[in-house]
């Protein structure tokens, strides 16, 4: 079955950067107010339900107890056993470099010298949600014994293991669950920040 698929790149953009792009129009002189559409018109080679892998065959999706499509679902896992699977989170995906800059005498500018690759930086955010609508206690307890635990732990998921090929450590570095007022009590949210550990021998003093 063929179908067309209009993506609004104006509302896109918005809604990821938070700002409207710029563009010029023919007489160059004012921004375009008009709306600018990408079209896709294919086969969906994907229909509702489907598994979709990474190159490294990690799901990107899975499908929940009553049918619905998750996205970008993780798991926490460490070798003592603990494990926590979480399927309402973002995961966002910090790559930085070091750079050593080096001034040259009488030429303008610095001659750059990529000096290494940071480690990935994985912010996370999301939600405990209890499924019999009681207090994500158990969850708040796991997710806070894998934080406080020294044992490696491994963050699991078709998305962060785009990153994390050569090994799925990381290191946690903050947990934070923030106050809620007001809200569903088996709805908890927290935000982590991690980095990977590509070192297999970590030191904890």
């Amino acid at each position: 079955m063929s179908t067309n698929t209009l993506i609004d790149l104006n509302k896109l953009y918005k809604t990821y950067f938070n700002s409207s792009p710029y563009y010029v129009t023919k007489e160059e002189t004012q921004p375009t107010i008009q709306d600018v559409g990408y079209f896709i018109s294919k086969q969906n080679p994907y229909p509702k339900g489907t598994i979709q892998r990474s190159k490294q065959n990690q799901p990107f999706n899975k499908i929940g107890a009553y049918g619905q499509e998750i996205w970008g679902a993780i798991t926490l896992r460490t070798i003592g056993g603990l494990s926590i699977e979480i399927e309402a989170c973002t995961v966002a995906v910090q790559l930085s470099k070091t750079i050593v800059k080096t001034a040259v005498s009488e030429r303008q500018g610095t001659v750059k010298e990529c000096f290494h690759t940071d480690d990935y930086r994985f912010t996370i955010k999301g939600f405990l949600i209890d499924k019999n609508r009681s207090f994500p206690e158990d969850q708040i307890n796991t997710l806070k014994e894998i934080f406080e635990t020294q044992e490696a732990v491994d963050l699991l998921g078709g998305y962060p293991e785009m990153f994390l090929t050569d090994s799925a450590k990381i290191v946690i570095e903050t947990l934070d669950f923030p106050e809620v007022q007001g809200k569903a009590r088996w709805i908890r949210p927290f935000q982590m920040t991690c980095e990977s550990d590509l070192i297999k021998d970590l030191i904890i003093k």
